[in-house]
């Protein structure tokens, strides 16, 4: 028995002797970035103050044992080491101090009034993988691997810990594995840009690394160079010779006003040492044409493109067959010019490959997602051509199946719709308001720039989307406008009504008004709710059944009609009726 206690002794002692082993251990190895001592690797916040919370924020690079005061850099960042990251896991950063954030007290949900703060997404209060920042509800930010890039619109974010540049709304910041910052400006030069698919200019006064950043609306077929995770620089100059690897971080996009969807090509460019070469485009431009393939164009070369140096032409092999044979022929593709090259799939069917160029003639491409008034049977008829979103291929819809509005592919113009009403297509310029069509797709227009809103960005209900258009319980064949929280179906025949007490500062309608809280007046017919802008005579409404009637009308006060004086699109309109005793 005394035995077996001296065991229990001997042991319980060689327990302690270990814990305090692996505790000396552990303070060897604790950092201290102050000092630069211990294994320190990663951003941590030392010399906490008791009341203010503020702390110096340090950044230590292990393969230097080096620890750098960090200060003027706002933004998040994410500690991960092991010995600190449980009582400070994160740290936010503004222009003047740095404090810890703690999992637990951040939002667990991503909206408006949350926008531009850490929020944790997961119902585990202590899982960092939750940990996003929140843009809106439809754009979570998580700490990246790879450096990706992000642009923040200072004007919608509620909470914006980040310097806004002097001269532009948008401020990008650049994610990685640990941190969420500024984006360095020393990194970007003059030029136009794709981020996150959509197009900016982006102009950088060279004297001070200031930059103005600019949404553009542009279309077309366009060759990009990636420099970072969703950052790519557009290429405008193919009289270079590209070398391997910086075609292999090269991609071709289809843009729409200024949207971009990444496509399949062709790319041709200038080489000092073999002259002109083609690169095919099936993701990143990896793969050379062979050049000697130019002559062969039968099912096998069907929609590739070439260079034929006997002719010093670029050219692409399509099947220009019709219902009854297959054909394939060589089709120019020439420069100062967009080229539209059909392509049959096979005899048969109905259905095509559209090739569109740039304006050079230096990228051919596949479209997708667009539409397209053109005669593609050559009957002398213009049809409706409609390429599928996320296809490779088009049909020609019958009219009397094809309704309301489309976006214009086919057009430069921000605001230019293909309108058709079962009979007959046309292009009509609209600037605000709402569209819908027979495809289930639903069209805003605000500032004169029109964009098919994708269907995580519309609502179900009108709860939380006053003003907008609504797929009515997730029908996405079942539109509803909403008046405040009132759903109103699209109706046979057009008839207004008045958004009353409007606040110009948070209207959702798609129009930016400078003053003033009177109404806005609307046109509801069976595809749009359009603004409603007047002469200087006005427009006179019956108010019971909300439709237009003579002006003459609203000569005499009286409850039945209202006289509405709408003349600028950017303010609101007045009631001449009652403002005027009737005048």
């Amino acid at each position: 028995m005394i035995y077996k206690n001296i065991s229990i002794i001997f042991f319980f002692i060689i327990g302690i002797q270990l814990q305090l082993i692996d505790a000396q251990v552990q303070t060897q190895n604790k950092c201290n970035p102050k000092k630069n001592t211990g294994d320190c690797l990663g951003y941590y916040l030392y010399d906490i103050n008791n009341i203010s919370g503020e702390g110096t924020l340090y950044e230590c690079r292990n393969n230097t044992k080096i620890c750098d005061v960090i200060t003027n850099t706002p933004g998040y960042y994410k500690v991960t080491d092991a010995n600190y990251s449980v009582q400070i896991p994160y740290i936010q950063c503004n222009d003047h101090a740095c404090k810890k954030l703690a999992i637990e007290d951040m939002n667990n949900s991503c909206d408006k009034n949350t926008s531009g703060e850490l929020v944790n997404i997961q119902s585990n209060n202590s899982n960092p993988e939750g940990v996003y920042l929140c843009i809106n509800y439809l754009n979570l930010i998580r700490f990246s691997e790879n450096t990706s890039i992000y642009l923040l619109d200072s004007t919608t974010i509620a909470h914006n810990l980040f310097s806004t540049p002097k001269n532009s709304r948008y401020i990008p910041i650049a994610a990685n594995i640990n941190s969420i910052t500024p984006m360095n400006s020393t990194n970007i030069d003059t030029g136009t840009y794709l981020i996150n698919n959509k197009l900016y200019s982006i102009k950088v006064n060279d004297s001070n690394k200031e930059f103005t950043i600019d949404k553009l609306i542009s279309s077309g077929i366009k060759a990009f160079h990636v420099e970072y995770v969703g950052f790519a620089r557009l290429i405008d100059d193919f009289s270079i010779d590209f070398s391997k690897e910086y075609l292999s971080k090269t991609l071709l996009y289809i843009c729409q006003n200024g949207r971009c969807t990444s496509t399949s090509g062709f790319l041709k460019y200038k080489s000092k040492i073999s002259g002109t070469k083609v690169v095919i485009c099936m993701g990143y431009c990896i793969s050379e044409q062979d050049p000697n393939s130019w002559n062969k164009c039968d099912s096998i070369g069907k929609n590739k493109a070439f260079y034929n140096h006997s002719k010093s032409t670029f050219e692409i092999c399509v099947n220009a067959g019709d219902n009854s044979s297959d054909r394939f022929e060589f089709k120019k593709i020439k420069a100062d010019t967009i080229n539209y090259i059909l392509s049959l799939r096979s005899s048969g069917k109905t259905e095509y490959e559209l090739f569109v160029s740039d304006k050079g003639g230096n990228i051919i491409g596949l479209t997708t997602g667009s539409n397209y008034l053109m005669d593609v049977d050559g009957d002398g008829v213009v049809d409706m051509l409609t390429c599928l979103q996320n296809s490779n291929f088009c049909i020609v819809k019958p009219l009397s199946l094809t309704t309301g509005y489309f976006i214009n592919s086919d057009s430069n113009n921000g605001n230019d719709l293909i309108y058709c009403n079962g009979n007959s297509c046309e292009v009509q310029t609209e600037n605000h308001g709402y569209f819908i069509n027979s495809n289930g797709e639903i069209i805003r227009c605000h500032a004169s720039v029109c964009e098919l809103l994708e269907r995580i960005e519309v609502g179900s209900t009108c709860v939380s989307h006053p003003n907008e258009v609504i797929y009515y319980n997730n029908n996405y064949n079942s539109f509803q406008y909403c008046n405040g929280n009132t759903e109103i179906d699209f109706p046979d025949e057009e008839f207004y009504i008045a958004l009353n007490g409007i606040d110009s500062q948070s209207l959702d309608y798609p129009v930016t008004l400078n003053s003033g809280t009177e109404p806005v007046l609307l046109k509801i017919d069976q595809y749009s709710v359009k603004q409603v802008i007047t002469d200087s005579n006005g427009i006179c409404i019956n108010n019971k059944d909300h439709k237009k009637v003579n002006i003459t009308n609203c000569k005499k006060p009286s409850g039945t009609y209202s006289k509405y004086h709408c003349t600028h699109e950017n303010q609101t309109c007045t009631d001449i009726l009652e403002r005027s005793g009737g005048k």
